[in-house]
């Protein structure tokens, strides 16, 4: 759908055309056509890879948005994501279309200086986990009033849910009562300041069954 912008230009798509407004002002170019090829075994591969990185990263949206907004200059969603896609794409997709896996240790959620959080482990019982870490503060970068950020990734229902802590807690507790009973989730920890401002580079700390 076209947007009209003023008598002579607009913003969209219109018929055959496409109105743009980029850096020098507004200009129109031609609808890119759909080749009636079949796509390469190459330009598959590369399809499939970006598609499983979109569908594993879309319930984790907020939460990037938020992660990866100071490490980028413009600090837009969009931004944002595409940080967090391409991290994928170079570092946590492995295999070959057909049988493209995620690695979850490599994905990362936030990007940032903050010290992240030393000596981290898990605990789980029944549909509880409880994440633990040093809570002896960094020499640099780090305060106690950080905010800890656990993030449980339910793979079944592809949803989420967050618990936070102080770093100088040095506990966090996820309740998994609502996920699925045999369902898998994976669990990360991120640390901001008081102001959501600066983040760490995320951890991940276990997949686990509820």
């Amino acid at each position: 759908m076209a947007r009209l912008s003023n008598l002579l230009a607009f913003s969209g798509i219109l018929g055959e055309l496409v109105g743009c407004n980029g850096p020098s002002g507004f200009y129109i170019r031609s609808r890119p056509k759909r080749s009636a090829k079949a796509p390469s075994p190459k330009q598959q591969d590369a399809r499939s890879r970006l598609a499983t990185v979109m569908r594993f990263l879309k319930p984790l949206k907020e939460i990037i948005y938020m992660g990866f907004a100071q490490a980028h200059p413009s600090r837009s969603k969009t931004t944002a994501m595409n940080a967090a896609a391409s991290h994928m794409l170079n570092y946590a997709v492995e295999g070959e279309f057909p049988d493209i896996t995620i690695n979850p240790a490599a994905v990362r959620l936030s990007r940032g200086s903050l010290a992240p959080l030393p000596d981290i482990a898990y605990e789980q019982v029944g549909s509880s986990v409880a994440i633990t870490w040093s809570p002896l503060m960094p020499r640099f970068s780090g305060h106690s009033d950080d905010t800890v950020m656990a993030i449980c990734y339910n793979l079944q229902e592809q949803s989420i849910t967050v618990a936070e802590a102080l770093r100088s807690d040095g506990l966090v507790t996820l309740d998994l009562f609502e996920f699925p009973l045999l369902s898998s989730s994976l669990i990360y920890v991120c640390v901001c300041d008081r102001d959501r401002k600066q983040f760490s580079s995320s951890q991940f700390v276990g997949e686990i069954e509820r």
